[in-house]
């Protein structure tokens, strides 16, 4: 195994790893250190059953259950289908996420840590992989700010909601999932995170608002935190922070949600389009 850096602020590949052949200790922790690094990691040209991605979820992290359970594998639900695709008039998988930026879970009193992306089926036009994602480094974006902006955001806030987010999608016309039960509302209230939070492993300051999730500024003025809040948002995904996934079959991509957000790109219409997903446990975030 070797992880090689990619041409852009973030990300590494990791080479001559197979996961289908299972992976020791040693290789899960050259994985939990390459994400630490380089808050995006890519394993190329794999063969990944959902047993296989599930494993992998363990040994460095803990599975999460997920939020939208109608959209998991039948035997397995903790591995969530992300697609375009209809069968008998219903999406096999869920067919919107990633329309907005955003830092999975970002709306629980536990973010999720990790995700893990899987390309089962990758559209294409004219020879040209589509639907790539973009990744934004939070970290970077935090370093950049300037020093005055810095002290005024210390201990500050926000609100985080995923309700408000349907709210926003639909808003936008991005909302194609199924709609939020009354269960999964009362089981996902809004939350309060820390607008600057310490990486759990790393120890850097991420910002952790978001234009899909963040409501406002707790303790400020709603005009003051709207004008903040854009202000933010239009940073922190700034093209200079950015790394952008070109899809291939039998990509396996695992990102850090406290280091990054990421946002899927609908250039291919019908054309079909299919990825697993599974993700991990992160802790409660604690302010920088």
């Amino acid at each position: 195994m070797r992880t090689v850096k990619l041409d852009a602020p973030i990300g590494a590949e990791i080479k001559n790893i197979e996961i289908a052949a299972g992976l020791g200790d040693a290789q899960y922790r050259v994985i939990r250190e390459a994400l630490d690094e380089h808050s995006v990691v890519i394993l190329r040209d794999q063969e990944v059953s959902p047993e296989n991605q599930l494993k992998l979820a363990a040994g460095i992290g803990t599975p999460r259950p997920l939020v939208y359970s109608v959209y998991s594998l039948p035997d397995f639900p903790d591995v969530m289908v992300v697609s375009n695709i209809k069968e008998n008039g219903k999406h096999i998988g869920i067919p919107d996420a990633g329309s907005l930026w955003h830092s999975d879970g970002a709306y629980l009193a536990q973010p999720d840590m990790y995700s893990l992306l899987y390309g089962i089926e990758i559209p294409q036009r004219d020879g040209q992989p589509l639907g790539d994602t973009a990744f934004t480094s939070t970290w970077k974006a935090y370093e950049a700010l300037p020093e005055d902006l810095k002290a005024r955001l210390a201990g500050r806030h926000c609100v985080n909601s995923f309700s408000w987010h349907l709210q926003k999608k639909a808003a936008l016309g991005q909302l194609k999932r199924a709609p939020q039960t009354a269960e999964q509302k009362s089981a996902m209230p809004d939350v309060e995170h820390p607008v600057v939070r310490r990486h759990p492993h790393t120890g850097r300051p991420c910002l952790f608002v978001c234009e899909a999730h963040t409501t406002q500024l707790v303790g400020m003025p709603k005009d003051e935190s709207d004008e903040l809040l854009e202000f933010l948002c239009k940073h922190i995904v700034s093209e200079r922070f950015q790394y952008r996934h070109r899809w291939r079959k039998g990509d396996l991509v695992i990102w850090d949600n406290c280091a990054v957000q990421h946002l899927a790109h609908f250039d291919y219409g019908d054309l079909r389009r299919r990825l697993n997903r599974t993700g991990t446990f992160g802790p409660a975030p604690v302010s920088y």
